[in-house]
């Protein structure tokens, strides 16, 4: 599966990572967080925008070098469902290097008791 080109902005003073790829025609409708990151969705649910809180430390704990994150040269998005899950994939691509942060969201299978 390919990764959507996003567009995004890194704010050192608050330390944000704003993640879009939204196209023209479509709004966002609403966001939940899940730890540091913020997902926005459209009316249908398509997730077309993160924001990273604490970016630094979440490389960190991805093994990525903060140290990075003023390299960045683009970022690609990829939502996926596989065995039963929603996963997102967040592709950097860095001066010399590439990194992956991979977020398992939720299962899509209901437990029935």
């Amino acid at each position: 599966m390919d990764a959507k080109e996003c567009r995004f902005s890194y704010g050192d003073l608050d330390d944000s990572l704003i993640i879009s790829c939204k196209e023209e025609n479509e709004n966002v409708k609403e966001r939940f967080a899940l730890g540091n990151f913020i997902f926005s969705l459209t009316g249908r649910g398509k997730i077309v925008g993160i924001q990273i809180l604490n970016s630094s430390e979440v490389l960190s704990d991805y093994n990525l070098n903060p140290n990075l994150l003023s390299e960045i040269k683009n970022v690609g998005l990829i939502v996926a469902k596989k065995d039963g899950c929603l996963g997102i994939a967040l592709i950097f691509n860095f001066q010399n290097q590439q990194g992956r942060i991979s977020i398992p969201l939720m299962s899509l299978t209901m437990n029935k008791f």
